[in-house]
């Protein structure tokens, strides 16, 4: 079943279009991240969903019912809809308890109200107990703390207890995360996450946070200057982008100007095996190629592939980042070290099968500092 299901939708704020004709479907119970940079429409596209704005042409679905098509206008208390804004955004002369209870009170009158009941099924049915909600989000026996008297990360949850508080069919996130440091972005957004799973809820992520999006998402749309340019399951985004902007916005990507022959692709890596994505023909002759970091491996001495100066290492703990650039053979080769800022000189490797090939929209060549290499810390070993 479909949840969510927006349709052509266009908005403009004067003479600045913002969305340009947005298809998006969201199943019921899944996550959907939509992911893009600032200014790219997709605040803009939650809050139509929300209901905060109109939009100018196009339709949005909630369930079965219409709650926007230009003629139709639902407002945003009858839609069923949790929301969870970037801050937060608690009273802060009420308790924790007395601000998840507003949602409570407010799911409530909204079932007693004149008004048509919410669009979404999941707005019907009593109201879970105030401790309940807090209990599930893992603030048990902080209900009587203020705002003022909690982390960000513990705001964050009283935001999402107060907009399960209205037993929602579908929950929309607007950066609830943004806000927070690395590490309790991590642990916050995946108690986040286990709430909603735990409940069987249909939610929306807006989020600018790409490893977000493809850690936490069962699908992302992309979007780019108000249109989605790519939705799909994490895997498929990151395997299957549809052109070198997407590939590089999706992660470290070594795109570069490549030419078929045959069964193979001539690279600056050397001859590779390749394939096109998923409903794209199968190019000839100049082609833009995508390896990701992870394919490569870097080695020291004489060897295939592309002859290389390591130029930077850079440790992240849980990878390393290598940085080099093409060269013509140097003698007395050295072996990768972080510690170094000019390491010495090898070959680059492509290590998977069947690298992608690209539209080419936008060949990319590898220049002299060009190509960003990664592999995990664990087997830096390997390196030789």
């Amino acid at each position: 079943m479909t949840v969510l299901r927006v349709t052509g939708l266009w908005k403009s704020f004067g003479s600045q279009s913002v969305l340009t004709g947005v298809d998006l479907e969201v199943p019921q119970g899944s996550l959907t991240a939509v992911l893009g940079p600032s200014g790219s429409g997709k605040t803009t596209l939650l809050r139509v969903v929300a209901g905060f704005e109109r939009g100018d042409r196009g339709s949005v679905t909630l369930g079965s019912g219409v709650v926007d098509d230009g003629h139709h206008y639902v407002p945003p208390e009858h839609r069923g809809i949790g929301y969870v804004p970037q801050e937060g955004s608690l009273f802060p002369h009420l308790t924790v308890r007395a601000n998840v209870a507003f949602g409570v009170r407010g799911s409530r009158r909204r079932r007693r109200g004149p008004h048509a009941p919410a669009t979404l099924s999941g707005g019907e049915g009593p109201a879970l107990p105030v401790d309940d909600l807090i209990e599930m989000v893992g603030l048990t026996g902080l209900g009587g703390r203020y705002p003022h008297q909690l982390s960000g990360g513990q705001q964050q949850r009283v935001a999402l207890a107060r907009a399960l508080a209205v037993r929602p069919g579908l929950v929309l996130l607007d950066e609830p995360f943004s806000s927070l440091d690395t590490g309790l972005r991590s642990s916050v957004r995946a108690d986040v996450q286990a709430v909603l799973r735990s409940r069987g809820t249909t939610a929306v992520l807006v989020t600018h946070d790409q490893d977000e999006a493809l850690s936490v998402a069962d699908q992302v749309a992309v979007v780019h200057a108000g249109r989605i340019d790519q939705c799909g399951t994490p895997q498929e985004l990151y395997d299957h982008p549809s052109d070198p902007t997407l590939a590089r916005f999706l992660g470290d990507a070594n795109v570069v100007a490549a030419t078929i022959q045959g069964d193979r692709v001539a690279t600056p890596f050397g001859p590779l095996p390749w394939r096109v994505g998923p409903g794209m023909r199968a190019p000839q002759g100049a082609v833009t190629a995508l390896v990701r970091p992870e394919q490569l491996r870097v080695e020291t001495g004489d060897g295939p592939g592309m002859r290389a100066r390591v130029v930077r290492c850079e440790f992240h703990g849980h990878d390393t980042v290598v940085t080099v650039e093409p060269i013509a053979p140097l003698p007395a080769p050295g072996t990768p070290d972080g510690g170094e800022a000019i390491v010495g000189s090898g070959s680059v490797t492509v290590r998977s099968e069947g690298n992608l090939v690209l539209p080419d929209r936008t060949p990319v060549r590898i220049t002299a500092t060009g190509s960003v290499l990664t592999w995990p810390s664990a087997v830096r070993g390997a390196a030789r």
